[in-house]
């Protein structure tokens, strides 16, 4: 039995949380000889998402849904608004891979839908190419993103709006153009970033990955403020894999759509 595990982070916002646990629990498409547990890393021990978790672990056990709680750093112990923030995003970051109890981790955002089957395609593309690549998601994003070098598309800026129908209508057509391609190559998928420090490069990140868990014990954990080349966390965190040789992977074919900032949008103003 090959044990996945599936993280995200959430403050508040159970609703948001059950939009996309909920749609990528039932569009993983996984096959037999895998496992799929959940791992809610809660950014404060609030009432409503305790509750919430429990809940899901009452009623719906074949999620196998855990969680643990992460006590922020407040503003009294960390003045900045910005470094604040993001001290605690990556400190939760970190705890979903910490606390990951399986072989493979992916993370993803509390914002999120997913095109079906798209964790079996990661898995497939993990099965051919090992432990020594991180496999990314096909990412599109939402309006909101305003600047992107994904694919900004309109299905929806919030999940209340969100649009199922075209999402999947898109995402059939994608699935059908790429259905003999496991994977791109950074150069196939095309995506061109502007390292500030590095200049432009070509590299697949996507807003959710797949990775083997021992590769987080040997490179991580994320950077929890903006390092010296002016990235944040997850920035710098593919900057050392690639650094070292664990090359970054785009799964045309697992594809997830992005609201961007789901939960932050007041704090990255």
């Amino acid at each position: 039995m090959i044990k996945i595990t599936a993280t995200t982070i959430i403050v508040s916002d159970v609703d948001l949380l059950n939009w996309c646990i909920y749609n990528a629990h039932r569009r993983a498409g996984l096959m037999e000889g895998y496992e799929l547990e959940w791992l809610i890393i809660l950014a404060d021990a609030r009432e409503n998402t305790i509750g919430y978790c429990e809940e899901i672990q009452k009623m719906v056990p074949e999620m196998n849904l855990k969680y643990v709680v992460h006590k922020e750093k407040t503003e009294k112990q960390i003045p900045d608004k910005t470094q604040r923030f993001l001290h605690n995003l990556y400190a939760c970051w970190n705890m979903g891979y910490e606390h990951a109890d399986s072989e493979w981790v992916v993370r993803m955002g509390s914002d999120q839908y997913f095109s079906r089957q798209w964790l079996y395609y990661l898995m497939r593309a993990a099965e051919n190419y090992g432990k020594e690549y991180v496999y990314h998601c096909l990412t599109v994003e939402s309006p909101a993103a305003v600047h992107s070098r994904h694919p900004i598309m309109n299905y929806g800026t919030t999940w209340q709006d969100f649009d199922e129908r075209r999402w999947d209508q898109y995402c059939n057509d994608v699935q059908h153009r790429y259905s003999s391609i496991i994977v791109h190559t950074p150069v196939q998928a095309g995506l061109y970033h502007s390292h500030p420090t590095r200049g432009t490069q070509l590299r697949p990140d996507g807003v959710t990955w797949l990775q083997a868990k021992e590769v987080w014990e040997k490179h991580g954990p994320m950077s929890d403020d903006i390092n010296e080349e002016g990235v944040t966390g997850d920035v710098s965190y593919m900057d050392k894999l690639y650094d070292n040789g664990i090359a970054g992977l785009q799964v045309p074919c697992s594809l997830s759509y992005h609201l961007v900032r789901g939960e932050s949008r007041d704090v990255q103003e």
